[in-house]
């Protein structure tokens, strides 16, 4: 496992600015629903999310050196809710029609077909169901890829509305990251 990564997405502003626990519950996270965190990495949003609802929590990740630290962490935890799914193509490894919500923390700016990537969001949720998406400000901050690799917070929101999904929110989350919320 590459402790460097660990600590760039456990760094304790990045947390604190991130600030899961509340950022779910503000875009709509609620006891009773089943979440996807797409690229969940160490799980900051997973473990956070299995604690607001007590269905399933699938932490989707390409990773297999952070499929093993997220299944430690679950065993170290005690927490039952948690499935792991190991990514290996574009499409979600997850039945039609079965999130409540799902969930991409700086992951979009990563996905090559980022089309495709929405429709399947779109195929794996509910009727009404949410996609929360966080990306780094496109504009120097202290932390975070290349300005050139970042998304503006409109190629986002337009990339979403083309395809199908209505935006209902869009908040800063400090000076790194927004967030933007849509709804199928």
């Amino acid at each position: 496992m590459n402790d460097s990564k660990i600590n760039k997405l456990e760094n304790p502003i990045r947390i604190e600015e991130l600030n899961p626990k509340n950022t779910l519950i503000k875009t709509g996270l609620k006891e009773n629903m089943v979440l996807c965190d797409i690229g969940a990495g160490t799980g900051i949003f997973s473990f956070t999310a299995a604690k607001i609802s007590s269905k399933d929590i699938y932490a989707l990740e390409i990773s297999d050196s952070m499929i093993e630290l997220l299944k430690n962490r679950m065993d170290e935890q005690n927490i039952k809710n948690i499935i792991i799914k190991k990514v290996d193509s574009n499409k979600l490894p997850l039945d039609s029609n079965i999130c409540d919500m799902a969930i991409m923390v700086t992951v979009l700016h990563e996905i090559e077909d980022k089309e495709y990537m929405i429709n399947e969001i779109k195929r794996v949720l509910k009727r009404k169901g949410k996609l929360m998406i966080i990306e780094f400000h496109k504009r120097k901050t202290p932390m975070g890829p290349p300005i050139d690799h970042r998304l503006s917070e409109n190629y986002v929101e337009e990339l979403c509305n083309n395809n199908g999904l209505k935006t209902i929110e869009k908040f800063s989350l400090g000076e790194n990251f927004y967030c933007a919320v849509f709804e199928s």
